[in-house]
Order: C-alpha cells, then structure tokens, then sequence
C-alpha cells in the first residue's frame, strides 16, 4: 500500500510577494500625488508596474485599501516610533528630544512619498481610517510635548509654548518630503542628524543661563541677574 504523499503550501506570504506590494503601494503613491486618488485607478497603476489588475488585486481589493495602507505606513509608525522613545526614562530631555527628531525625519525621508500623500489625500479616506490617522497625529504631537515640558521643568529647555515647539518641530520633519534630493550632497542620516541638532538648539536653554539646580531658589536668582542687567541697560543714556 502506497503511503501518502505529504505536500506543503507555500505561504502565501514571501520575499517576493512583499516586494510587490512595496511596489504596488510606491507606484501608487507616485500616481496619487500625480493624479489624486480620484483620477488614479487600479489599472493605471497595474500599467505603470507592467501588472495585471488582477497581481494587484490579489494584494489590494480597491484603490481605498492602497490609501489606507499608505497612511498607516506613516502616521502609525511615526506615532509607534516616537512612543518607544518618551518610554525611556534613562533619557534626559535633550536627548530625548534629538532622538524624537532624528527618527522622525528620518521616517520621513525614507518614505517622502507616503507623507506627501497622506498630505494631500487623507479626506478620501474612510471615515474610521481617517480618524485613526488623526489619532495617531495627536499622539505624536503629545510625545513631542511632553518631552519639551519635561524639558522646561529640568531647565534644560527655555520657557518656550511647548505646543508651538512640538508643531513647529514635527513640521520641520515633514517638510523635508518636498525638498530632500536623493542626489544631493547629504545623505538621509546626515539630514536627519542636522534637523535634530536645530531642533535642540532652537529651544535648549545656553549653560549660562541654566540653573545649577531645577530649583525655585536658583531660578529667582537667575531670574534677578536679569532684571539688574535691564536696570543697568536702561540707565545708559545714549550719545
């Protein structure tokens, strides 16, 4: 008596099968910023890859789905991101905050397109998908708060709106999805390390006026070497 013959399916999941739906998703991407999603179609972009509809179809239902997996692709990894950084409390805020927006850029720079879709296409998403996206932006903005209000209560960040900071921080990240060259003379690591180091810079308060000590004491005597060197300024008459 013949024994069976065991078989094995291959998962349906490979290398290559995820190198097609990077594929699809980055040819998508491209034609939504192009086109919108309103003028794109699974076949233009089943055309653009040399696809059939239906290899895309196999990864992606609709042309929602693609939107949907686009800004998850960024808006929850940028959130997941930040988090696993503010979790850390080996980290003091200075470093905190660079590593914050290094890897911010960083993700942005490794996914321009994505970003800029995201930008331009989020109302076609549905509605449950959109709020999602919303969601995860408000955390991240949260992240960046929190570590610039820690900041400033430590004295190592100036007395700064840290809602203001954290927007204008996150925008200067994101910005970078217009403007980067692949080709130019910085790589994506050294633009990533650039930003960060502005972005500390731009609120990090100089040792000279830092308090030895995050205490109230040490403030109000910072706080009178202020008010006695503006005395002094406004008693100097000019020539």
């Amino acid at each position: 008596m013949k024994s069976a013959k065991k078989t094995t399916k291959e998962p349906k999941t490979t290398i290559k099968g995820e190198l097609l739906r990077t594929a699809i998703l980055d040819a998508a991407a491209k034609l939504f910023i192009e086109r919108g999603t309103g003028g794109t179609s699974i076949q233009d972009i089943a055309e653009s890859l040399g696809l059939t509809r239906t290899a895309v179809y196999y990864y992606f239902k609709k042309k929602e789905d693609i939107l949907q997996s686009l800004t998850e692709e960024v808006t929850l990894s940028a959130e997941r991101i930040a988090s696993l950084v503010v979790e850390r409390q080996d980290l003091d805020p200075v470093t905190a905050l660079h590593d914050l927006v290094k890897q911010h850029a960083a993700l942005v720079l490794a996914r321009p397109a994505e970003f800029r879709v995201v930008e331009r296409n989020e109302n076609d998403l549905a509605p449950e998908h959109r709020l999602a996206a919303q969601t995860a932006r408000r955390s991240l903005l949260q992240n960046f708060r929190d570590v610039i209000e820690r900041g400033i209560q430590t004295g190592d960040f100036r007395m700064v709106d840290a809602r203001v900071a954290a927007f204008s921080l996150i925008g200067m990240c994101n910005w970078t999805a217009w403007w980067f060259n692949t080709e130019g003379p910085l790589s994506q690591e050294q633009v990533a390390d650039s930003i960060a180091d502005l972005a500390v810079s731009s609120i990090k308060r100089i040792d000279a006026r830092r308090p030895a000590t995050p205490d109230v004491k040490e403030s109000l005597r910072l706080l009178r070497e202020d008010l006695a060197y503006l005395e002094t300024v406004l008693q100097v008459k000019p020539d």
